[in-house]
């Protein structure tokens, strides 16, 4: 029963932050925000509703959010994500409108909002229930199928939103891996928002989804490696900071 109410849990608070994108979406063109900026102000309300998540179960500390450095085996295991993110910035960058540094934000708010909500709202609650490996698939299962929002707020095609999906899901396993090894989410949120600007902005094209499925198998195994090395270790799951002991 305690598991179903954590699956529950975690699919909630993904429908919530859904239901959120859908609002902020709908009401963003009466209040004057249109085109582009509406992305940005959904942004915006999403760190807000992750900030009042993490706030109020008090996981600031617990996350590592406030922790300057974990270590050289810590900064070491974020190779493969960050040489994820930098190859397609080696093919250069567009100039897509609005602007470099407007991207940079708006996706910057992407990689907090995710990150607090999955790997560590989420996280949390399924490591409370489930050993290490099944917690991490959970919550990139929950974190994958987020991605299925595209159908309700894209013109993308069934075959590319499947596809991301499924990558979504090997990259939310991976990270979230890391975030069971070393609880250090900060680091997370960069890496996040540095993949999807490189995504986004590269001139890369990926023929045949190539690069899309080899990152996505290297990303699963990555994870793997990372769990079977958290097996035994204090920090593999991240307890929960009593109120009394949390500054946040």
């Amino acid at each position: 029963m305690d598991r179903m109410r954590a699956v529950a849990f975690g699919l909630i608070v993904h429908l919530l932050r859904f239901g959120l994108i859908w609002a902020g979406s709908s009401v963003a063109p009466i209040v004057g925000i249109t085109g582009w900026w509406i992305g940005l102000f959904v942004n915006a309300l999403c760190v807000l509703f992750a900030v009042i998540l993490v706030t109020r179960l008090h996981l600031w500390r617990a996350s590592g959010f406030l922790t300057a450095w974990r270590g050289w085996m810590a900064l070491a295991a974020l190779s493969l994500p960050v040489a994820e993110a930098a190859i397609r910035s080696t093919f250069g960058l567009e100039d897509r409108a609005p602007g470099v540094g407007w991207w940079a934000l708006t996706l910057l708010l992407v990689g907090i909002n995710e990150e607090l909500i999955s790997r560590v709202v989420v996280l949390h609650r399924m490591a409370l229930s489930f050993p290490p490996v099944a917690a991490v698939a959970l919550t990139a299962a929950l974190f994958g199928a987020q991605h299925l929002s595209a159908f309700a707020t894209t013109d993308r095609t069934a075959s590319d939103i499947l596809l991301n999906v499924v990558a979504s899901a090997c990259y939310g396993f991976a990270l979230a891996a890391f975030q069971c090894r070393f609880s250090w989410i900060w680091p997370l949120m960069l890496v996040h928002a540095a993949a999807d600007f490189t995504t986004i902005l590269s001139r890369f094209h990926d023929p045949g989804d190539v690069l899309a499925i080899v990152t996505s198998v290297g990303f699963a195994v990555y994870g793997l490696i990372l769990l079977r090395r958290a097996r035994g270790t204090a920090r593999a799951i991240p307890p929960r900071v009593p109120r009394t002991a949390d500054s946040s």
